[in-house]
């Protein structure tokens, strides 16, 4: 196409591209820690009700030397696992329990209350965590969760808010603008005065989050060659890996909240000062008739290559009209109302929501129950990312050699196949069941990275944001599903796992209805989507005119 012929004339692998790169990786580094921030700033330490004590006269020298174990048994009482109860205490403190030939067996027929003079947290894991600041324990625990809730409300509002705004007004002032805002609003967050508040900066951090996750990859992929997307795919998958696995040595050594949260934010200010530097999408701009912008970023790209004589040759008197030949500009932005009227990208759409929700239905459901894996939560986080390394690597070459839809398809099934066959398998093989856990890991790994190439390489640019939105919203409500699935389970223990595990395999049907893409350059327009899968004469040509530009 020609964008593709100008792009490739003014440098589409250049120090520019580099530079993009460089930053996205950056970001995808940082992008996990945000997504797995509450593991550990809502971690709940262990805790009993915090104690005071009757001291009259005749007993005061006994309590000024009352070791903890001793102040404890006293205090708090016994639950069945031989702990101290979490949310009780005793009403009187009982001191014929310092005697130790006195039986302790009946104490629970004593008169116990709750904990009102707050709680005592275990802190040699977490120093400090959202539950120890306000309390969010016994009765006070479901406000965790409602917390989690509204965080994930925020990603659903700007998954479809923020991709409408990028495909309207372009995706670097969406991505300016969350950016600053999550670097301010993380750092607010970090020291909230209260719950409520804290409550709000999370659904606005999620909102910011949500609308870089969305919007960057799309600004990185089209300014750069598409011999390059697999690889930038690998390098940015592999940064979220590593990400992940070192997010939990850093929760480790940073044991307090609020510097967790203020370390993660703060790196997003200089995003913000890079993407401020960087142009606007230059396809973008092409593709809702910027022209004059377009030359103007055409010639800073240029410039930043390395290529001066290019870049005082593009005019805006040169171009326009090859655009306009090709059939690449169009005078009007195309609007959400395309994707509903359209019956080729309303298929697309409708058949990628249903497989991305039924696979992020499936793998959140497994990551709800990941105590499955251990009660070390930092050996937990080292092993969600440990085992994406080996399966980008491995999704690098599938992208490279394989098609895109016998892809998606074997990878969906995979994920279905590992937890149905985890169903029949006791717990007692608890190795066995961690491996087949890694692999259903893995092969999610596998379908996120093929499944972020394809819907690039089947959405055209004019409406690319906005159907990534869509996309995400399903991630998104898929999230929220599984966590109410888990409530079958006191029907039926195994009823979860079964639904987790057959939704994605029916789902695959539709990897049926939707085109194959492998080898085939970027679409701009709504026109160039309907001419390529309406007739596949083209889109053989198509291939085989980029197989002979590009090296793949």
């Amino acid at each position: 196409m020609a964008f593709d012929e100008i792009l490739h004339h003014v440098g589409d692998s250049g120090r520019f591209q580099i530079l993009r790169i460089a930053c996205y990786i950056f970001f995808s580094l940082l992008l996990s820690c945000h997504d797995f921030m509450e593991n550990f700033t809502a971690a709940t330490p262990d805790h009993y009700c915090s104690v005071n004590l009757e001291n009259p006269g005749s007993k005061i020298n006994i309590t000024m030397n009352l070791t903890t174990e001793a102040l404890l048994k006293v205090s708090i009482p016994m639950g069945p696992n031989q702990k101290p109860e979490q949310c009780r205490r005793f009403q009187h403190t009982q001191w014929q329990f310092l005697d130790s030939n006195a039986s302790i067996s009946n104490s629970s027929e004593l008169e116990t209350e709750p904990c009102l003079d707050g709680w005592t947290y275990d802190h040699r894991d977490f120093t400090s965590t959202i539950v120890t600041e306000w309390d969010l324990v016994c009765d006070f625990q479901s406000f965790k969760y409602y917390a989690q809730a509204i965080a994930m409300a925020g990603h659903l509002v700007a998954s479809s808010a923020g991709s409408i705004f990028s495909d309207r007004f372009g995706r670097k002032p969406v991505l300016v603008i969350s950016c600053a805002a999550y670097g301010i609003l993380g750092s607010c967050c970090a020291f909230a005065p209260s719950f409520s508040l804290y409550c709000v900066l999370r659904f606005l951090l999620s909102a910011s989050i949500n609308n870089i996750v969305i919007n960057y990859p799309i600004l990185v992929f089209e300014e750069t060659s598409p011999q390059w997307y697999s690889t930038i795919i690998l390098l940015s998958g592999l940064s979220n890996s590593i990400g992940l696995t070192g997010f939990g040595g850093l929760a480790y050594v940073l044991s307090d909240w609020h510097m967790l949260q203020l370390v993660v934010s703060l790196p997003y200010f200089m995003l913000f000062i890079a993407l401020c530097w960087g142009p606007e999408s230059v396809r973008w701009l092409m593709s809702t008739g910027k022209t004059d912008q377009a030359i103007k970023e055409l010639q800073r790209i240029a410039f930043i290559n390395g290529k001066k004589d290019v870049a005082r040759n593009i005019t805006t008197e040169a171009l326009p009209s090859k655009f306009m030949d090709d059939g690449t500009f169009v005078n009007k932005s195309s609007r959400i109302k395309d994707i509903i009227i359209n019956p080729t990208i309303r298929k697309i759409v409708f058949c990628q929501f249903c497989i991305i929700f039924s696979t992020l239905f499936s793998i959140y459901g497994i990551l709800l129950n990941i105590h499955t894996l251990g009660k070390n939560i930092f050996l937990n986080q080292f092993l969600l990312g440990g085992v994406d390394i080996p399966s980008k690597l491995l999704a690098y070459f599938i992208m490279r050699n394989v098609k895109r839809r016998p892809s998606i398809a074997f990878s969906t099934i995979a994920v279905g196949a590992c937890i149905i066959i985890s169903i029949f398998l006791p717990k007692e093989l608890h190795v066995l069941r961690i491996i087949i856990f890694l692999i259903c890991k893995g092969s999610f790994s596998i379908f996120t990275c093929i499944h972020m190439f394809y819907s690039q390489e089947s959405t055209p640019t004019v409406l690319r944001s906005t159907i990534f939105g869509i996309l995400n919203t399903a991630a998104r409500t898929a999230s929220i599903m599984s966590a109410l699935v888990l409530v079958t389970r006191k029907y039926f223990e195994h009823l979860p796992l079964i639904l987790y595990g057959i939704t994605p395999i029916v789902a695959s049907i539709n990897i049926y209805f939707l085109p194959e893409t492998f080898n085939l350059p970027p679409l701009d327009t709504i026109k160039d989507l309907e001419k390529r899968f309406m007739n596949k004469s083209v889109s053989e040509k198509e291939r085989q005119d980029f197989l002979e530009t590009t090296e793949c």
